[in-house]
């Protein structure tokens, strides 16, 4: 795993995004070489020919990355494949198309991009191939020490990424986790050393929720000092999935654990950021707030806006504005709950607002408030936070800083209409607060531009 952004990420996809970069580049330099003239040998030459490859190179990864290309279970699956190679190559040229209008000078000539997409198809799927069998041949051979719940939720989770390269073999456990468990069970935790020589492995992941007086810390002491890799299930449950596991999860990780640095100097960039772009914003979608209220007025009656009281940095009550997407005064009759996906009390108009995340937009004024930044946890309503509080010790940590129109979570996670859900938004929450920095904002925003484009994500 690779640490960029202030997220991990899995090596190989890295590599692959930085293999695919270079053909794409190639594409248009062979194409340049075969259609030699005046004209397109700018495209090799000076400042304009790197910019113009750079810009049509970047197109075709942010395409790639926004179909859903680096998915390993699509990578491993041909016929998808090459259907999603075709999709983006289709979104590229559309997308150059366009820039082609306003900025000539950024694009490479016509009759050469012509016959680089060519190229670049065949390079590409070739490439895929190869990669999908390298995907065959796992880097890490791991085995769990211990069983637990979260542990067979992990364990699932790696068993349906490919990319990650990690093998599980199976776990040893003295017997006293039972239920179905993904994995096969080699032996219990006493028999470690034998299952390790016996099984070939180079990592020990310890998965046991119950650590005293149920691992065998003297053998994993002399393994790890005879190179044997050993994570904790929570470290790699961050790698992974992005996420703190709050089951296991002690008041010492909090105080001792890199990390969870709320500096002063960050907290006011991420202000003076989020209020300028929210101030940018709505006067660019002044038009469209417009439109809006119009459809929503025609579509049913009430109000065009709704406001619901949340809570906010500090435990402080505020209120959230939206576009009203639901039939007005709808919850004197269902009373207060978690949205849904298909949720009835949708109306058409709003249902299209969720869809396309429309119905967010007044939230911007929460930002210049100072209420809401862009990017944070997202903001829950009084009697839930009671409820969540009650069930978590740890669920009032999303309070150290505001909250934002868009998260971490909101981009990994679906609807949370349960408790269990809403603890699992927790997780998400707190590796946010973690891990907090610009960089890690920007990544968040990048993959919201994606959720909003296809219609993703939570309320």
């Amino acid at each position: 795993m690779v640490r960029l952004l202030n997220v991990y990420h899995p090596s190989r996809t890295l590599l692959l995004a930085a293999y695919e970069a270079l053909l794409i580049g190639l594409s248009f330099v062979a194409a340049v070489a075969l259609r030699w003239n005046p004209e397109s040998f700018s495209a090799l030459t000076g400042f304009g020919g790197i910019l113009q490859l750079s810009v049509t190179t970047g197109t075709y990864l942010l395409c790639l990355y926004y179909l859903d290309s680096y998915d390993g279970r699509i990578i491993c699956n041909r016929g998808e494949l090459l259907w999603r190679l075709f999709w983006v190559l289709g979104f590229a040229s559309i997308v150059i198309s366009a820039m082609e209008h306003f900025f000539p000078g950024l694009i490479v000539v016509r009759d050469v991009y012509i016959l680089a997409i060519s190229i670049s198809l065949v390079l590409l799927i070739t490439a895929r191939i190869t990669f999908a069998k390298v995907l065959r041949n796992p880097a890490e051979r791991v085995i769990l020490v211990g069983m637990s719940d979260f542990g067979c939720d992990l364990a699932r989770e790696v068993q349906m990424r490919p990319e990650l390269g990690i093998q599980l073999i199976g776990f040893v456990d003295d017997g006293t986790y039972s239920a179905n468990a993904p994995l096969a069970r080699l032996g219990s935790t006493s028999d470690i050393n034998e299952v390790v020589a016996k099984s070939r492995v180079n990592t020990l992941i310890v998965a046991s929720r119950e650590r005293r007086g149920n691992l065998p810390v003297n053998d994993l002491v002399r393994l790890r000092v005879g190179g044997m890799k050993i994570y904790d299930l929570g470290t790699l449950c961050e790698q992974i999935v992005g996420k703190i596991p709050v089951e296991n999860l002690l008041p010492s990780a909090l105080i001792f654990s890199e990390g969870f640095g709320l500096r002063p100097k960050l907290i006011a960039l991420q202000r003076f950021y989020s209020a300028v772009i929210a101030a940018v914003a709505l006067l660019v979608l002044l038009p469209v707030i417009g439109l809006i209220a119009i459809a929503i007025k025609l579509g049913s009656r009430g109000p065009v806006f709704y406001s619901q009281e949340r809570v906010g940095l500090d435990g402080l009550p505020f209120r959230v504005h939206k576009f009203r997407s639901m039939y007005h005064d709808i919850e004197k009759e269902t009373g207060p709950t978690w949205a849904v996906d298909d949720d009835p009390r949708v109306t058409r108009v709003g249902a299209f607002l969720r869809k396309s995340h429309l119905d967010e937009v007044p939230q911007l004024w929460n930002v210049l408030r100072g209420e809401m930044n862009l990017v944070g946890p997202r903001p829950e309503r009084p009697g839930f936070v009671k409820v969540l509080e009650a069930a978590s010790p740890y669920y009032s940590y999303r309070h150290l800083i505001r909250p934002g129109i868009t998260g971490w979570q909101q981009v990994c996670q679906g609807y949370c209409s349960t408790v269990e859900e809403q603890l699992e938004r927790l997780r998400y929450d707190l590796f946010y607060i973690k891990n907090i920095s610009l960089a890690l904002d920007f990544f968040v925003l990048f993959k919201t531009g994606k959720i909003v484009i296809w219609g993703r994500g939570a309320r």
